[in-house]
């Protein structure tokens, strides 16, 4: 009986030993083998470093066309919109500065691109934070004053560090902020758009803004003693798709007029944005920023809640 329960423990013992010995062979060549595949493979690497958070950065993608200051594409096909960020629409003021730096930046050159929570915009394009020579592509077009900051939820990794870069850039009156830092002589002809300021925005219409869309409204007030025509002049929020173009308006002298999301009949004192109204409000309740263009294309006013 005690040479029976000898031999089980000793076979027990042996069991051990192998099993011991196996799984420690198994971990040795798995770490052999993950180090040979981050030493050959960038993208694996990025993997694993970020694996504990939802973001995944990957690596070696190559860009291959530039097609403004925010949109590229991949030697894959794939279209990568900039999160964050909106450049100059083609034909505006800066449109060509902003295209030409970015090509600068990223064109025929391998990028690592990081994704945040939503990864695809409504025109099906791949949303991403954007890396050339160890910088974020998407905060240097905004520092540079050839974007503006453009905050759209859920994807907001790096929002603060580009609203900083914008600030920069606005303080020292670069790109799109040029023509705000020009001396202001008001009761001049030449110098009448310093006294156009956007006064106030009221975002939040009551009930559903959508099904109240002239709950929500635009100041705009001519601070001179002059009055000042506004034809040609446009307004926007920071997407590319809400655009107001004003039409044979004058805006006489220390007056205000407001702008309506909605539709109504224009007068001296009320326009209207949409006639027939659209599906969609203008302003975010949640954050927004107005700009305000002259006849020349010019940055003249803008206003940030």
């Amino acid at each position: 009986m005690k040479d029976r329960k000898i031999i089980l423990f000793l076979t027990i013992g042996f069991l051990f030993l192998i099993t011991g010995f196996l799984v420690g062979k198994s971990i040795d060549t798995q770490s052999i083998t993950e180090k040979s595949i981050m030493s050959s493979n960038p993208t694996f690497v990025t993997r694993i470093q970020n694996k504990k958070s939802s973001v995944i950065a990957t690596t070696e993608v190559r860009v291959t066309k530039v097609f403004d200051g925010d949109t590229v594409k991949t030697e894959t096909g794939e279209k990568i919109r900039y999160i964050g960020i909106n450049s100059p629409e083609k034909g505006e003021p800066f449109s060509s500065d902003a295209t030409e730096l970015n090509k600068q930046l990223v064109l025929g050159k391998s990028i690592g691109i990081e994704y945040d929570i939503q990864k695809k915009d409504r025109f099906g394009r791949t949303l991403a934070y954007v890396f050339s020579d160890n910088n974020l592509v998407n905060i240097v077009l905004v520092k540079k004053g050839l974007a503006v900051s453009e905050t759209i939820q859920p994807n907001v990794k790096y929002q603060d560090k580009i609203v900083d870069g914008q600030k920069e850039a606005r303080d020292n009156c670069l790109g799109i902020w040029a023509n705000l830092c020009k001396e202001e002589k008001p009761e001049t002809l030449d110098e009448r758009p310093s006294c156009i300021k956007i006064a106030s925005i009221h975002a939040d219409a009551a009930g559903n803004d959508n099904q109240n869309k002239n709950g929500e409204w635009v100041e705009i007030k001519n601070a001179c003693s002059l009055p000042i025509s506004l034809n040609g002049w446009l307004l926007k929020d920071n997407s590319a798709s809400n655009k107001y173009q004003f039409k044979n308006f004058n805006l006489d002298a220390n007056k205000n007029v407001l702008l309506y999301s909605g539709c109504n009949q224009d007068s001296n004192e009320k326009l209207y944005w949409q006639c027939p109204e659209g599906k969609y409000a203008i302003w975010n309740n949640s954050g927004d920023h107005a700009f305000l263009y002259n006849e020349k294309g010019e940055l003249t006013a803008d206003y940030q809640y």
